[in-house]
């Protein structure tokens, strides 16, 4: 298998069964020594599968904390006509535990005008 970014996401539009094409996203890490506020690890823009696989440099070693991904929802709904939608941003809030940097982290984002649903992909 080729090297991947060690965090990934996809969406998904569940209320037409269709990729989340070109939704900006933004991976934070919670910096606790700078009086916990959120810096930029980086940026990218689903795909037309909804998915971003190269937001980190494969070799990028994760660090345990707390992470924010933010899915600029607003943005997609413009681009798919959709006027009406309650939530113009969603941010997922996860952590990476001491021990487990090594892993990978798929966030899924399944989302509708009125309502998203996450979970840990794989």
């Amino acid at each position: 298998m080729a090297a991947r970014s060690p965090i990934t996401c996809h969406v998904l539009d569940s209320s037409c069964g269709r990729p989340g094409r070109n939704v900006p996203v933004k991976l934070e890490i919670l910096n606790t020594a700078a009086n916990n506020t959120w810096g930029g690890l980086a940026t990218g823009i689903t795909d037309s599968d909804g998915r971003v696989g190269t937001l980190l440099d494969p070799s990028h070693q994760l660090v345990a904390g707390i992470y924010r991904m933010t899915f600029q929802t607003s943005e997609y709904w413009a681009s798919v006509g959709v006027t009406a939608y309650f939530h113009p941003y969603v941010q997922i809030i996860f952590e990476v535990a001491p021990g487990a940097e090594k892993q990978h982290y798929h966030i899924p984002l399944l989302l509708s005008p009125y309502s998203y649903t996450t979970y840990r992909g794989s």
